[in-house]
């Protein structure tokens, strides 16, 4: 990590913040940023790639979900 670089997505701090829901834009790129880093190289597919019934797609959209509400 590099230094004085933050890890928690913008758009958590912010759900977080305005105990909002999050949009569906927020979502899919906190989903997106989940994926590549757990993923990251190791993947044969990209985010964008995947299907949208993937059970990596929907396990990355439902933690992010999670990261973005708290439940």
């Amino acid at each position: 990590m590099e230094h004085g670089r933050s890890r928690i997505a913008p758009e958590v701090i912010d759900c977080i913040a305005e105990a909002r829901e999050p949009s569906v834009a927020e979502l899919c790129r906190v989903a997106a940023q989940i994926w590549s880093d757990i993923r990251g190289t190791r993947s044969a597919f990209a985010w964008g790639e995947l299907a949208a019934d993937s059970s990596e797609r929907l396990l990355s959209l439902k933690a992010a979900h999670i990261a973005l509400t708290g439940t």
